[in-house]
């Protein structure tokens, strides 16, 4: 567990998995941040090869979220483990989780395509608040079942992200893990919001929407990928040292 005290307060045992995660990140700021400037650099690419075409936008931003999230996450885990792994060794484990977490991530994006009005929406989108609820809580899982994907080796890779998915999903079974699932998919939604923002600001000073939509979406994306991960990875571990 991340507090040894088994009966300290849900909220503080909370504020306890964000802090160490952030400082888990903190540690090696430097590398996540190459890390998320080179995601950012080969997607720009991408973009302007293909003329900003939607598809090959999502089909990048998924692939390059795959490793980075990979990437982050086993550095994540080895820091939490104690486990000294130099950058190319982490390098060479996220290329081979790469494909089971590229599955996840793009269950993430269809995640967004369906419940986004469920947020951002009109009132009656929103059921007048009651659907953002359930909403934050899926996302939450997902965000979980990247982290399952990573570091679960007991599956082939072709079963993993079905298997990431349905054990991030066992995790509803307790309602405390329901709120913990629930506040980690709201962290999730305040990039989405600044990227919100950032969409309309820029349409409003006359930047073409398919230009829009990615310089709204993607560095924001890429900067707060590994701070996310890391608390993910944390909430995780912690998830399963309060199972057993």
């Amino acid at each position: 567990m991340i507090l040894g005290e088994e009966r300290k307060p849900r909220v503080q045992r909370f504020v306890a998995v964000v802090d160490a995660a952030l400082e888990a990140w903190g540690a090696r700021w430097p590398l996540y941040i190459a890390i998320a400037l080179a995601c950012i650099g080969v997607q720009t690419a991408v973009a302007y090869i293909a003329r900003f075409d939607d598809n090959a936008i999502l089909i990048a931003n998924c692939l390059v979220d795959g490793y980075a999230t990979a990437f982050f996450t086993i550095a994540i885990a080895a820091q939490r483990q104690e486990v000294k792994a130099s950058a190319g060794e982490i390098a060479r484990a996220a290329l081979r989780r790469t494909p089971a977490v590229t599955i996840v991530c793009f269950g993430i994006q269809i995640v967004i395509i369906v419940f986004l009005p469920m947020i951002f929406g009109t009132a009656d989108e929103m059921l007048y608040g009651l659907g953002a609820l359930p909403w934050l809580v899926i996302f939450g899982v997902m965000y979980i079942a990247t982290v399952i994907a990573c570091l679960d080796t007991s599956r082939p890779s072709y079963a993993q992200p079905g298997f990431a998915i349905l054990r991030s999903l066992m995790f509803l079974r307790s309602w405390a893990n329901i709120w913990r699932l629930g506040i980690g998919g709201a962290i999730v939604v305040v990039p989405m919001m600044l990227s919100w923002l950032l969409a309309r600001y820029l349409a409003q000073h006359g930047m073409p929407t398919v230009q829009n939509v990615f310089w709204s979406n993607i560095p924001i994306d890429a900067l707060v990928l590994g701070p996310t991960q890391a608390f993910f990875t944390y909430l995780y571990m912690d998830l399963l040292a309060r199972e057993s």
